[in-house]
């Protein structure tokens, strides 16, 4: 194996192994406590329960989940081959964690070296929201994995058809994942018809024709899961998640100012080029940000759909005319330009791809009625490693940030990770409590969900008949 080969897979491993021992211990030890232990016990195991038990023809007509069903079937997969057992089914969770983590620091670890690649992954391995899924059976980070990989392929040059072929295939597994990453398909539509060869350019045609038939699967998928369901999620789920929550792209840009503090000793090269030679773009990226944040009401509000995570903060600080969040004003402008220049730096190319990537993804997330920060995190903590390791490189700039890096990225991930371990002591979970009233159907009584403590034998006598 090569020099460089080895620092990559280093660099996975030692990524991968920062969510998946803890989270593996989390799994074996039987600590059942906080949103995503509730999440998984009160909705996503009883899904995978019910698919191990109706194994290989499962009933996706109205699952007790928002999401369209591959995760739940594959860990019932996995039910049905190896052991139904908990502690079995949360281990495979924990690889997907991990690889997630690996993923990332792999790519990074390909353009900035192994050190850097770990640093750049660290903070998504320490994430509430990447450690929940990896620790308990949720389909987040199975779906992070698969973001990742769409936009690392279509990231690739030089750009080829079997690309696009590669990127079509992830967005199909990912969209059978989770459907709201449909958005997904925007940068890979942008990939094909922007020529990455300038020796070998098909016509525009032609161009056209690879990107259609490289999204046309997963859209299809989509709808035919939207037909199924007379919607775009479950029937049980279409009186509270559906609706648009104006104040989610505001709210990402705040996590991406935030978050972004950590990457500085990566981005603040760009931020200073920028200023000097396109100081226009980031005023009109700062502005925008600046619209966002003020034209929609973002202040917290339970019915409103804006709550937990850094809306539970602001909630402590006074708003103006009781209706406009003041750190919202400061820091989605910020967060904005910083996007812009961070992105700026790039060819035309990945310029392209990646601002669809970014427009794409808060559309989606914005066609919601919850703006939750659960939903945005990973893709804000990826996204910002993704174009760190992107950046230009200076000789000898590498070794006089290094300190700067350790520094930042050590202080993020401590504070990430003392988020995540205070929710780890959340309130212990009840399996026997069954899910929100408004999800559940007439005439529907949902078995305890079993945990890592109830060894089984068999699914069947453990849960019974639904």
């Amino acid at each position: 194996m090569r020099a460089g080969a080895r620092s990559v897979v280093a660099a996975a491993a030692l990524a991968g192994a920062a969510i998946a021992i803890p989270a593996a211990w989390v799994a074996l030890s039987g600590m059942d406590a906080g949103r995503a232990a509730w999440d998984s016990a009160l909705y996503h195991e009883r899904v995978i329960r019910l698919f191990i038990e109706q194994f290989p023809a499962i009933d996706a007509r109205n699952p007790l989940t928002t999401t369209t069903p591959a995760y739940h079937a594959v860990i019932a997969a996995i039910g049905v081959a190896v052991s139904p057992d908990p502690t079995v089914l949360r281990l495979a969770a924990v690889a997907v964690g991990a690889a997630l983590v690996a993923a990332v620091a792999a790519w990074c670890a390909a353009r900035r070296g192994a050190l850097q690649g770990v640093l750049l992954a660290l903070p998504l391995a320490c994430s509430v929201y990447v450690f929940g899924s990896a620790a308990w059976l949720l389909p987040d980070d199975a779906a992070w994995l698969l973001v990742g990989a769409v936009l690392a392929t279509t990231l690739r040059e030089p750009w080829r058809p079997r690309h696009a072929v590669a990127a079509g295939l992830a967005l199909l597994a990912l969209v059978l994942v989770r459907q709201v990453h449909l958005w997904a398909a925007a940068p890979i539509a942008v990939a094909c018809l922007l020529p990455g060869d300038p020796q070998a350019r098909p016509s525009l045609a032609r161009r056209a024709s690879v990107a259609a038939a490289a999204v046309l699967p997963a859209c299809l998928v989509v709808a035919g899961f939207a037909w199924l369901w007379k919607g775009l999620v479950p029937p049980r789920f279409q009186s509270d998640v559906t609706g648009i929550n104006a104040a989610t792209p505001a709210f990402v840009l705040l996590q991406t100012a935030v978050a972004g503090l950590a990457f500085l000793p990566w981005l603040w090269p760009a931020i200073t080029s920028a200023w000097r030679t396109r100081r226009g773009s980031l005023l009109v990226a700062a502005t925008s940000g600046l619209a966002l944040a003020a034209i929609p009401a973002t202040t917290t509000d339970t019915d409103a759909g804006r709550f937990s995570g850094w809306w539970n903060v602001m909630a402590s600080v006074p708003a103006l005319a009781g209706r406009t969040s003041i750190p919202m004003l400061v820091l989605a402008p910020a967060g904005a330009a910083l996007l812009a220049a961070a992105i700026g730096t790039l060819a035309p190319r990945r310029r392209a791809i990646l601002w669809t990537a970014v427009a794409g993804f808060v559309a989606a997330v914005t066609a919601t009625h919850y703006s939750w920060q659960r939903y945005h995190e990973p893709f804000v903590l990826m996204l910002l490693a993704m174009l760190s390791a992107l950046q230009p490189t200076e000789g000898g700039a590498a070794a006089r940030t290094r300190p700067a890096m350790f520094a930042s990225i050590g202080l993020l991930c401590a504070v990430l990770a003392a988020i995540t371990w205070r929710g780890l002591q959340g309130e212990p979970v009840d399996r026997a409590r069954q899910p929100a009233p408004e999800h559940v159907m007439p005439g529907e009584h949902f078995p305890p969900a079993p945990g890592v403590q109830s060894k089984t034998a068999s699914i069947a006598s453990a849960t019974g008949g639904q």
